[in-house]
């Protein structure tokens, strides 16, 4: 597994040791293990846009050391009995449900991903604030997608003021450029930042990630840790600026 960045301390962890066992990667530190997790994935079910099937990107991201990872189709949720199917053939790896909605409308360019949910009642929900009311009263946490990709990204806090738990830093799909953007605006905001896969074939694997010394044994256990700080924002393999975006 190529050697992590911590973009947030913006140290090389040269220090930090892989080590591999039962076919899985991690990064020890302290004696703990650094769960390795992806926060938006998408697979060919339910996502035009991607390229692997559902069972191909859970190999890939075994194989990549990924121990968690959060499945998030454009507009679809996964029924809870498809999740636990899915969980039942790959026991090497977390496998938690959530979306990427689609905010201010069905032509809007906003998305926002929420994790841990397989409420489908989402998917027609239209309101910003009563999405992330419902979110939030439901335990899941909320991350604006790659809010500088396009120029209305981040309208929802710039224009509407309403806030998410998080918005994302560097993604497959977010290049250095806009994850500065993304600093000044959870400085301004004081919103905390994650560096996300937007997994859409195993070739996005290791490109950007999080990880945590703290257990994900339920799909909801993400927002604590994402709001007391308690990961890291991970850079590894620097993706092809001149590459095409994925949708």
């Amino acid at each position: 597994m190529p050697r992590g960045r911590d973009i947030l301390l913006g140290t090389l962890n040269e220090d930090l040791p892989a080590s591999g066992i039962a076919g899985r990667t991690f990064q020890e530190t302290d004696n703990r293990i650094n769960m390795k997790v992806e926060l938006h994935c998408h697979t060919s079910r339910y996502s035009p846009c991607a390229k692997s099937r559902s069972e191909d990107m859970m190999a890939a991201l075994i194989a990549a050391g990924y121990e968690a990872v959060y499945i998030t189709e454009h507009d679809v949720v996964w029924r809870e009995a498809d999740i636990n199917r899915l969980q039942a053939a790959f026991p090497k790896i977390k496998i938690f449900p959530g979306i990427e909605k689609t905010i201010g409308g069905k032509d809007s360019f906003q998305h926002l991903l929420i994790l841990g949910t397989v409420d489908q009642n989402f998917i027609h929900m239209i309101d910003s604030r009563e999405i992330l009311d419902k979110a939030r009263k439901l335990g899941h946490l909320t991350v604006l997608a790659h809010p500088f990709r396009w120029r209305v990204g981040a309208n929802l806090i710039y224009r509407e003021g309403l806030m998410p738990d998080a918005i994302e830093c560097r993604t497959a799909s977010h290049d250095a450029e806009m994850a500065e953007e993304s600093t000044a605006a959870a400085k301004r905001f004081n919103l905390r930042m994650v560096n996300c896969g937007d997994s859409h074939s195993p070739e996005f694997l290791n490109r950007a990630w999080i990880e945590t010394d703290r257990p994900i044994v339920q799909a909801n256990d993400i927002r604590q840790i994402i709001l007391d700080g308690a990961y890291k924002a991970m850079v590894g393999q620097t993706p092809d600026e001149n590459k095409p975006a994925v949708d």
